[in-house]
């Protein structure tokens, strides 16, 4: 039965034949005695209403047809019956719903449709089986069927439990309460009063907060569907919703899904109007202002909430369609007030001007349309102050995006033109990333319609059309790759630019970085590696669709190992480099890294080593001064080992690893922290090789734990001296709590000086009972989610 759900889950066309045969057996496990066999029986049932409707409101075939009545008596003995198991009360709440979502207007189940309700009124109102009837009631609503049973007296009782919810402490509950009434919201014809959804409103001061961006999100939803669809509703939106609305958009916090979401809800908003501000276009003005007034005076809350700012004035201003190739006219009238600010004094409405120009022209054509526009950024990167120019950086880069064929090759020109000038450059390649995220989130959302509107054919959604010609990605990239031998913050911003492009066309960009490797100076190389870190950035997975990253995972997988050995390059930026790739993929797609552990990990142990050729002395005059120009990359080999022990750890040689730790154990502060932390896990991991060494690691402990500091230090080494001794004593407990490890004399005599030191007791006492507080949380949290599910 798990099967069957797995299989439905992938495809549910390829269970189209053998309906008949499965459905007796299937529904007789429904009735089956032992509660697992039910529980997973209800759930294969619910799977197997998509091989009955995948695409509703689309015909059921005839042989499909002649199983819904015998799956929906199965399902409705279990949704009536009391005593049975909460993990088959919980099941049976959700097939059902699914059954009337799917299948509600097919014979045998649309006369059963108002009972059903009635019965998940019920257990929407029953504490156990709460949080199950919640999502059920949502599934239900958000059904294409018309479902005429669910309007009136039933809709309004959902509503009424639902928004009771909103106030409760169970946070999955409130925010499947929202997502409910989200759907309830939405749905038209339910013939609810024009108040229903006011006591939800008035919850909203408790849930727009950046301490719950999901749930915020969420509840932003739920408003945006009320003011779109919701009659005489904007009045008390505008008094309830918008107060806690503008002033979580001013925190720097804000991002991702809630961030959408609030755009949505301004637009959405403006366009119902609200009380004092007219309808229409005055509406929305009044908003962009409010916007406005208030990100200028958002001076303390930093560049991100201004940023957040400008996306939602940008998304207000541009709600109309362009008519006929003329900018709206809520776009000019923008960008005139914008243009002032930007010639202002003040720093905080300079920045924030800027911002909203460039977001504005990431949705239109601005720089075409307007010119001024452009000028205005051209000056401010110029002339401006330094938070003037990286947030004209920003500008042009979207101001390009609203005519690519006239504006990314200026862009290009004006890059290739600042060589000599590399904090210029560092600023235009700034500009031409975001460019490119641009292009990769617009792709990946064309891709995600596509396939909405194709999952229901046979042929699948069609191949996408590239942001970029292959000429024009074959020119950005000889750019990129021209710029990659300038300062270090320029070549940290090729190596991101060639990751967004990687994203764009990955076959031709990973193919071309590797068939330049081994005839490309250390620049080249060292940005081809960087280039693959930037692939695997968390930010490129948000943006990217799941066609687009399984086509980059494609490309890489076949050359990624010619980016890898860079491990072993001569020059120590290129290792680096090469050592934070792997760490990245390996964070974010272990299996491609696991096949070329074996020749990869002799290499990266060979980087954790301390290289005398790497240490140079500066004369200072008076004194002299030691730098280690291998520290920062002994510290990233320290952190990809530490990455590889939770992704791949069966790949792991211990006793080298161990030996590797000694290393770190001794070396610098930088480096013994992350070594202490790495310690106590291997200890978890593989404690007979860590007994095997424990004799040997004494000796560095030792040394830390009883180091001194100078009669002059100051508070801040003071401060690092102290929690080197706190990571070390974790480390320490770590091994004292191995079986065997009271075996090993050595070790022994070590914990009793320790624990015999008046300067090292207190301390060594205070970590276990951090520790064992810790684990007593750990397993309270794991019962009360087991409780919970």
């Amino acid at each position: 039965m798990t099967t069957i759900s797995a299989i439905v889950g992938g495809d549910p066309k390829l269970l189209a034949p053998h309906l008949k045969a499965l459905g007796g057996g299937l529904f007789g496990c429904v009735g089956e005695r032992y509660y697992k066999v039910t529980a997973e029986a209800l759930r294969a049932c619910e799977a197997l209403v998509r091989c009955l409707r995948p695409s509703p409101p689309a015909p059921v075939e005839p042989a499909a047809a002649e199983l819904v009545a015998p799956l929906l008596a199965a399902v409705s003995g279990r949704l009536a019956a009391q005593d049975q198991d909460q993990e088959v009360k919980e099941a049976a709440v959700l097939c059902v719903a699914r059954i009337l979502a799917d299948l509600g207007d097919q014979a045998g189940v649309e006369e059963q449709v108002e009972p059903i309700l009635r019965a998940l009124l019920d257990r929407l109102r029953n504490e156990t089986t709460r949080l199950p009837a919640v999502k059920a009631v949502a599934a239900v609503a958000a059904s294409p069927l018309p479902l005429p049973a669910l309007a009136g007296p039933v809709a309004a009782g959902f509503v009424a439990e639902l928004t009771s919810f909103l106030r409760k402490s169970n946070r999955a509950l409130r925010a499947a309460s929202l997502a409910a009434l989200d759907a309830l919201c939405a749905r038209p014809k339910l013939q609810l009063d024009p108040g229903s959804f006011g006591p939800a409103v008035a919850e909203a001061p408790a849930l727009l907060s950046d301490g719950d961006l999901s749930l915020a999100a969420e509840a932003l939803g739920l408003y945006a569907t009320v003011a779109s669809c919701q009659a005489g509703a904007a009045a008390g939106l505008a008094d309830q919703v918008l107060p806690p609305a503008l002033e979580l958009v001013r925190s720097p916090l804000l991002q991702g899904a809630a961030l959408t979401r609030l755009q949505a809800f301004f637009a959405a908003l403006a366009a119902a109007s609200f009380a004092g501000a007219g309808p229409g276009a005055a509406a929305r003005e009044s908003l962009i202002a409010a916007l406005l007034q208030d990100g200028a005076a958002a001076r303390d809350a930093g560049p991100q909430a201004q940023a957040s700012v400008a996306q939602c004035a940008a998304a207000l201003a541009c709600c109309d369609e362009e008519r006929e190739g003329a900018l709206p006219a809520a776009v000019v009238k923008t960008v005139k007030q914008l243009l002032q600010l930007a010639a202002s004094k003040d720093p905080a409405s300079q920045r924030l001007a800027l911002l909203t120009l460039g977001e504005t022209g990431r949705r239109v054509d601005l720089a075409g349309a307007i010119p001024e526009a452009e000028a205005a950024v051209m000056r401010a990167l110029e002339s401006g102050g330094e938070d003037a120019r990286g947030a004209a950086s920003v500008a042009l880069g979207g101001l390009a995006c609203g005519d690519l064929g006239r504006s990314l090759p200026k862009l290009c020109s004006l890059i290739e033109a600042a060589s000599g000038e590399p904090a210029r450059q560092y600023l235009l390649l700034q500009a031409l990333k975001g460019v490119l995220t641009t292009l990769v989130a617009r792709e990946a959302q064309e891709q995600q319609q596509q396939q909405q509107q194709h999952s229901a054919s046979s042929g699948g959604a069609p191949a996408p059309v590239p942001a970029l010609s292959e000429g024009k990605v074959q020119e950005l990239l000889a750019l990129l790759l021209r710029c990659a031998g300038g300062e270090e913050e320029c070549a940290t911003a090729v190596a991101e630019c060639l990751g967004e492009l990687a994203l764009l066309a990955p076959d031709q960009v990973i193919g071309a970085l590797a068939d330049a490797l081994p005839s490309s100076g250390s620049p080249v190389r060292s940005a081809a590696a960087g280039a693959v870190k930037s692939i695997m950035s968390p930010q490129a997975e948000e943006g990217r669709s799941v066609r687009s990253a399984l086509a980059v995972e494609s490309a890489l997988s076949g050359r990624l190992l010619d980016f890898l050995r860079l491990i072993g390059d001569d020059d120590r930026h290129v290792r680096k480099a090469a050592v934070l790739a792997l760490s990245s993929v390996s964070h974010h797609r272990p299996r491609l890294v696991s096949p070329h552990l074996p020749a990869l990990l002799p290499v990266l142990y060979a980087q954790t080593a301390v290289r005398a050729e790497l240490i140079r002395t500066v004369d200072l005059g008076p004194f002299k001064h030691k730098i280690d120009d291998g520290l920062d990359l002994r510290k990233a080999a320290f952190e990809c080992l530490d990455i590889l022990l939770d992704a791949a750890p069966g790949s792991l040689d211990y006793p080298e690893f161990l030996k590797c730790l000694l290393s770190g154990l001794a070396d610098h502060p930088d480096v013994r922290a992350p070594a202490h932390h790495m310690l106590a896990r291997t200890a978890a991991v593989a404690p007979g090789a860590v007994l095997a060494q424990l004799d040997s690691l004494v000796e560095p402990l030792e040394k830390t734990l009883t180091a001194r500091l100078k009669s002059d230090a100051v508070k801040q080494e003071m401060d690092r001296h102290e929690e080197s001794l706190r990571s070390c004593l974790r480390a320490v407990d770590a091994l004292d709590r191995l079986a065997g490890s009271s075996a090993a004399p050595r070790w022994v005599a070590f914990m009793q000086r320790t624990a015999g030191s008046a300067a090292l007791r207190d301390k060594l006492a205070a970590v276990r009972a951090e520790r064992e507080e810790a684990e007593s949380k750990g397993a309270a949290g794991r019962g009360s989610r087991v409780e919970a599910a």
